[in-house]
């Protein structure tokens, strides 16, 4: 399956569940992919006002909105889902935002902020005490938390997630991927589904972008 089709069944998918953030947000990333950036507004419009904790989506709605030419409006996209990202504890996306904001010199603080009651965070992402033999500080969460009982892959990846994500995220995504592949109607026997399955954990656990260079080409 081309892009080009695959942008056609993510759309097809969003329209039939005007309501599902994860169907929008699908669409929306494979717009973004494909440099379809006035498209992909109002698709990432969409999700962060169904889910306004919608971290991610902020961060490509402000690349969307930045590269269709409307450089405030992708500022104010970035700081929104900022000051998201640092409420839920998602580091790697909030550092992610951190970076776009200081490459066009606009600050993390933001009165629109107030405008969805995103509060501040009360305490430090990461946790500052020493860790028992059986912990980590999870990569998504910003949290320690217990270490994973086994490698889910046996690869690189597996290690990946087994060196630095806790058994407290890895259930969560276990359930969400139940969501992604029914809502998504993935086939995981066939590549593309299971590329879309790996770009979904990829974000949901906030995993780097290089671990699956060379994985989706």
């Amino acid at each position: 399956m081309d892009m080009e089709e695959r942008i056609e069944q993510l759309r097809k998918m969003a329209k039939a569940n005007p309501d599902d953030d994860l169907a929008h947000f699908a669409l929306g990333q494979a717009l973004v992919d494909s440099d379809r950036y006035s498209e992909a507004v109002p698709v990432l419009k969409h999700v962060v006002k169904i889910n306004p904790r919608y971290t991610r989506a902020y961060l490509l709605l402000g690349i969307a909105l930045d590269k269709d030419g409307d450089e405030d409006g992708g500022i104010e996209a970035w700081q929104l889902g900022y000051h998201a990202a640092q409420n839920r504890g998602e580091l790697m996306v909030s550092r992610e935002i951190e970076t776009q904001l200081k490459a066009k010199n606009a600050p993390l603080q933001s009165e629109i902020v107030d405008l969805l009651g995103i509060e501040e965070p009360t305490e430090k992402i990461t946790e500052q005490r020493p860790l028992e033999a059986d912990e980590l500080i999870c990569l998504k969460s910003g949290k320690i938390g217990k270490k994973m009982k086994f490698d889910p892959f046996n690869d690189h990846i597996g290690a990946f997630i087994y060196q630095n994500i806790s058994q407290e995220s890895w259930e969560a995504w276990m359930e969400m991927s139940i969501k992604v592949i029914n809502e998504l109607r993935l086939d995981l026997g066939d590549p593309d589904g299971q590329i879309q399955y790996e770009q979904n954990m990829k974000t949901f656990l906030n995993l780097p972008e290089d671990l699956f260079k060379g994985r989706w080409s």
